[in-house]
């Protein structure tokens, strides 16, 4: 009896120990690259009015795909909630009745959410996906659903947000140029704002 007890507790020693290897490795695989510019050499990349261009970011989506912010995003035109922090999550989720209509009414649009996390979390990030995956309604908001792992603060400076306080809004064009930018809780004034920036853009 004892013998087996031994054996029994010495399996579960090693698959906690296996569950901790992989968990190790997968944080190790996840992408923790600095947020670059991609310079535009063309004509037609060239930014209106000098606006600001939003980052490359280098994530991963609840479907457990790499994506590549905004490159690989679809839509001709972006709209995406960038948050700081689980803390946040409430905000968010209060824009998004809102953002959905506004991805019905002009269909060239596409929304995103980018939770942005510093690189120290990645090694938790097997904990962190896996538990949006779980709580996401649906394989459409998985797959819109981007984590990424990045120098916060540098993002940040890149496109001129102050500090992590609160969530940001980008609108942003095939060239990866900002159109607009929000922060901060629902309002219906900012909303009228980007639906007047659609309106005129697309």
């Amino acid at each position: 009896m004892k013998r087996a007890l031994l054996f029994f507790a010495a399996g579960i020693f090693a698959l906690i120990l296996i569950g901790a290897g992989v968990v190790y490795v997968l944080g190790q695989r996840t992408p923790t690259k600095d947020p670059v510019i991609k310079q535009s050499t063309s004509a037609e990349g060239a930014a209106p009015n000098e606006s600001l261009v939003f980052p490359e970011l280098v994530g991963t989506s609840l479907l457990l795909e790499q994506v590549s912010v905004p490159s690989d995003l679809a839509g001709d035109y972006k709209l995406v909630v960038v948050s700081y922090d689980a803390s946040q999550q409430l905000d968010v989720d209060e824009w998004l009745p809102a953002l959905e209509d506004l991805n019905e009414e002009f269909p060239q649009l596409a929304g995103y959410y980018i939770p942005l996390l510093p690189k120290s979390a990645a090694d938790s990030s097997v904990f962190i996906i896996g538990g949006m995956a779980a709580v996401a309604k649906s394989d459409v908001d998985r797959g819109r659903t981007i984590v990424v792992f990045t120098n916060v603060d540098s993002f940040n400076r890149l496109v001129n947000v102050p500090n992590k306080d609160v969530i940001q809004l980008f609108l942003i064009d095939q060239n990866q140029h900002i159109l607009w930018q929000g922060s901060g809780l629902y309002n219906e004034k900012m909303l009228d704002e980007l639906r007047a920036i659609l309106q005129d853009t697309l």
